[in-house]
C-alpha cells in the first residue's frame, strides 16, 4: 500500500510540475493581443495570394483549352489554302473552255463537287459585287469609276476570297469603285 501512495504522490508532483511549466510557456495576456492582428493580416495576405494564384491557374487552363480547340479546328488550314488554288484552276479551265468542248461538263462536275465538299468543312467564298470595300477582307487590284455604283464599293470580283470557319484564308481580289470627288482647293 505504501508503494501505491508513493506512486500517487509522484504522479501528483509531475502534474504540478507540468502545470507550472505550461503556465510559464503560455503567452502573457498583453503579448497575445499585439501578435494577433499581425498574424491575422498575414493570414489574410496569404489567403489573398492563394486566391490570385488560383484565378491565374484557371485563366491559364482556359487559355490553353481554347488554344488547343483552335489548333484542332484550324489544323487543316494549309490544306484548305491548297484546295482553294485547285478551285481557281478548275474555274479558269471552265471559263476558257468552249461550249461544245466535251471536257467542259466534266470540269464543271468536278468543280461543283469540290465546292460542295469545301462547304461541308465550312470553307466559304467571300467578296461580292456591290458590297462595301473592306481592306481586311478585300485586296484592291485596281480602281474603276462607275457612276452607276456607289463610291467605295466592289465593282467586280477578280478572284474570290475564302474563309475557313471564321478566319480569312485569302482576301478577295476586287476592283474598287471610286467616284471622282471635286477638290475644293483646285478652282
Amino acid at each position: 500500500m505504501n508503494e501505491d501512495v508513493n506512486e500517487y504522490n509522484s504522479s501528483d508532483k509531475k502534474t504540478e510540475a507540468e502545470r507550472a511549466g505550461a503556465s510559464e510557456a503560455a503567452p502573457k495576456p498583453g503579448a497575445g493581443a499585439e501578435a494577433e492582428p499581425s498574424a491575422r493580416s498575414e493570414l489574410e495576405k496569404l489567403r489573398h495570394e492563394i486566391l490570385l494564384q488560383r484565378a491565374d491557374f484557371i485563366n491559364v487552363r482556359r487559355r490553353l483549352e481554347k488554344q488547343m480547340h483552335d489548333e484542332v479546328r484550324y489544323a487543316s488550314t494549309a490544306l484548305v489554302r491548297e484546295l482553294v488554288q485547285v478551285v481557281d484552276h478548275l474555274e479558269l479551265a471552265l471559263n476558257h473552255a468552249t461550249e461544245d468542248d466535251p471536257m467542259r461538263k466534266g470540269v464543271a462536275l468536278v468543280l461543283d463537287g469540290m465546292l460542295k465538299t469545301l462547304a461541308k468543312f465550312e470553307v466559304r467564298k467571300t467578296g461580292a459585287k456591290g458590297e462595301k470595300f473592306d481592306p481586311s477582307r478585300h485586296e484592291a487590284v485596281s480602281v474603276v469609276s462607275d457612276p452607276a455604283l456607289a463610291d467605295d464599293v466592289v465593282a467586280e470580283v477578280v478572284r474570290p476570297g475564302y474563309t475557313f470557319h471564321d478566319r480569312l484564308i485569302r482576301a478577295a481580289g476586287v476592283l474598287v469603285n471610286r467616284l471622282p470627288h471635286d477638290d475644293p482647293g483646285k478652282k
